[in-house]
């Protein structure tokens, strides 16, 4: 497990900077905004420690947060979505497909488990992330949720294409 922490500490930096210098200035049609850094989360493995998984998300959060000039709200969101990511694990991945170590991913898991999993990840944090940014509920920010949501997923998808395919 030691090898993963080094890794996703050093992928922790990388889609930090690519959020903040990249996405968050491409603004797709004024108000669609992804947030590829949920892949970090996504693909952790199912028997990551608790302690790690909350202080990993928590530190991504609040690095976006401290760039991204917002107060706390990345933190918020992408602490809640690694609290109920081994729940949402257990129920979507069919059982004896990972080990231990195991990351998640689109080869390992199957391309429906991925892409459930990755939907309800990226919609729960999105929901989070944009109902604490507004306070408010309305059609225009449910909108904005979705497309937010589909284009992360989207982006997603590409990145674990490519991923496999380099392989």
């Amino acid at each position: 497990m030691n090898k993963y922490y080094k890794k996703y500490i050093l992928l922790l930096l990388v889609f930090v900077l690519l959020q903040v210098l990249v996405l968050n200035s491409i603004l797709f049609f004024t108000y669609i905004n992804p947030y590829l850094y949920l892949i970090l989360i996504i693909s952790l493995p199912s028997k990551t420690p608790k302690w790690f998984l909350l202080t990993y998300a928590f530190t991504l959060g609040f690095l976006i947060d401290l760039f991204a000039g917002t107060l706390g709200f990345h933190s918020t969101a992408t602490v809640f979505t690694a609290f109920i990511k081994p729940s949402l694990s257990k129920i979507i991945i069919p059982h004896n497909i990972l080990g231990d170590s195991d990351e998640i991913t689109l080869n390992k898991i199957g391309v429906k488990s991925f892409i459930t999993l990755s939907l309800i990840i990226i919609l729960i944090h999105n929901n989070l992330l944009f109902l604490l940014e507004h306070l408010n509920i309305n059609l225009q920010i449910l909108a904005k949720i979705i497309a937010s949501s589909l284009i992360t997923l989207m982006l997603i998808l590409i990145l674990e294409l490519f991923k496999s395919s380099k392989k």
